[in-house]
């Protein structure tokens, strides 16, 4: 057996982990907060909420791609991905903050304008962060045990990050009415969590270097065009990103409808600690799980690692549809919580060999655009969650003004009941039907040839990166003699 390369240092995991609770920090209050924020404290029209996801959709379309080849494209003494983790971590926390600022007492055209500006410039500074972060999963290691070593990292600091950002409005928020007494609170919180996350994030743009040889040479860079399309035409990503847009409609639906569910449905008030269980017991048995992902990687590959800990998923999410009291329900998250840790340690390992495979052919590290093309894809699942929640709370007459005492029609509960369960659950059975297909499986040797095929080309990669070093080092000798 040969002896394996690429091995990441503990400092680099432990810092990748430290940028993932910050990234984390503001996503997972973005998706858990945006919807219940805007909803019953702003009060904006529910389907002038949805009309503004419709529209916002028209930038998704374009921005992933385009930051990813510019990333793919750059090369400073810093590396590629750093330079935007150094610049873009401080915007992101604004336009975060940004996004919570709302006028107050406005028409609903204002709510509405300003939840669509504040929203493109959060998306666009999130989506350079995050896949210039998920970037360096892929580039830092070839071998498939190290990069689900980091993501597990990365998953602890993650579900750290998205604990505090979630549970911090269940403390301190009051689920009494008018519950727009709760805005000052929210936006302290928001501030914090920005503060948090531009913090955090830091450990990552300033205590990771990457490697050298893997910059990109002039005669390698495809045009934006061109390496879309081949983007595009690759059957692995495809198979690959459907199912990756039904779990990110997943993740959404669940954060972004279970303060509805634990407010609305359970009656758990927010001055009450165990109204903030539901959450706290899917990060303890996300992290109990995740030991659980690392034994399925290495016994039986990432794909069919998946496919087991997204079955055990959907019986969970089947459950929670019907769970009325909190005892239930924290036992069906205890069961999300379990099979969705391992997956999500493992699913961006099926995207890192899909890049593997694709600098084969063109010998060039495209994890911008396969990242980028990924958020162009899968960010509308997010739209698609926003989209289905507010014409759900709309349909089943989700009542925004309630009086003290008074709880929400019985079809609104079967419509939040709908969307933190049922619907989610079908999604992920539909993504696995396209999962099934996913060409690269560690189990087969044409996988195994492919890796090592890869890691010669990364010797030779470095060599040329040497030789052309001792060049420069050479040349400035000369000019100095």
């Amino acid at each position: 057996m040969e002896p394996k390369k690429d091995i990441i240092p503990l400092k680099t995991k432990i810092n990748y982990g430290i940028g993932s609770l910050g990234l984390q920090s503001t996503t997972g209050l973005f998706t858990a907060w945006t919807l219940i924020y805007y909803i019953k404290i702003v009060k904006i029209n529910p389907l002038l909420w949805s009309l503004a996801w419709v529209i916002y959709f028209a930038w998704n379309l374009i921005n992933g791609p385009i930051f990813g080849h510019l990333s793919d494209r750059t090369n400073t003494k810093y590396g590629r991905r750093i330079p935007y983790l150094m610049v873009c971590s401080p915007l992101l926390s604004i336009s975060f903050i940004l996004l919570y600022l709302t006028p107050i007492n406005s028409e609903q055209w204002v709510y509405f304008l300003w939840l669509i500006m504040t929203l493109i410039a959060y998306d666009s500074f999130f989506t350079i962060v995050a896949l210039t972060f998920n970037s360096l999963m892929s580039e830092l290691s070839i071998e498939p045990e190290e990069r689900a070593n980091l993501n597990f990292f990365a998953g602890i600091g993650g579900g750290i990050g998205l604990a505090i950002s979630y549970a911090l409005p269940i403390l301190f928020i009051q689920n009494v009415e008018p519950y727009d007494q709760n805005r000052s609170v929210f936006l302290t919180i928001v501030i914090f969590v920005a503060l948090l996350g531009v913090i955090f994030l830091a450990f990552t743009a300033f205590g990771i270097k990457e490697r050298r040889e893997l910059m990109p040479e002039k005669s390698q860079i495809l045009g934006l065009w061109k390496s879309t399309k081949k983007t595009l035409r690759n059957r692995s990503f495809l198979t690959f990103v459907i199912f990756n847009f039904m779990i990110t409609f997943v993740i959404a639906a669940i954060l972004s409808n279970l303060p509805f569910y634990i407010h609305d449905v359970l009656n758990a008030s927010g001055d009450n600690l165990l109204a903030s269980t539901p959450l706290l017991i899917y990060i303890i048995f996300s992290i109990i799980g995740y030991p659980l992902g690392l034994y399925l990687n290495k016994k039986c590959g990432n794909k069919q690692a998946i496919i087991i800990l997204s079955s055990i998923v959907v019986i969970g999410l089947v459950l929670l549809t019907f769970a009325n009291n909190l005892i239930f329900a924290n036992i069906c998250f205890a069961i999300i919580g379990f099979g969705f840790s391992g997956q999500t340690l493992l699913i961006l390992t099926l995207l890192a060999d899909v890049i593997d495979k694709d600098e084969l052919e063109t010998g060039e590290r495209r994890e911008g655009m396969f990242f980028g093309t990924n958020a162009l894809i899968t960010k509308p699942a997010q739209t698609m969650s926003a989209v289905i929640s507010g014409l759900v709370l709309y349909l089943t007459l989700y009542d925004q003004d309630l009086n003290p005492g008074e709880t929400q029609p019985i079809s609104a509960i079967i419509g939040i009941k709908l969307l933190i369960g049922l619907i989610p659950a079908i999604f992920i059975v539909i993504g696995l039907l396209f999962l099934w297909y996913y060409p690269l499986d560690p189990k087969c040797e044409d996988y195994k040839e492919m890796k090592r095929k890869v890691s010669s080309l990364h010797d030779e990669k470095l060599k040329r990166c040497r030789e052309k070093l001792a060049c420069i080092i050479d040349e400035n000798k000369d000019k100095k003699n």
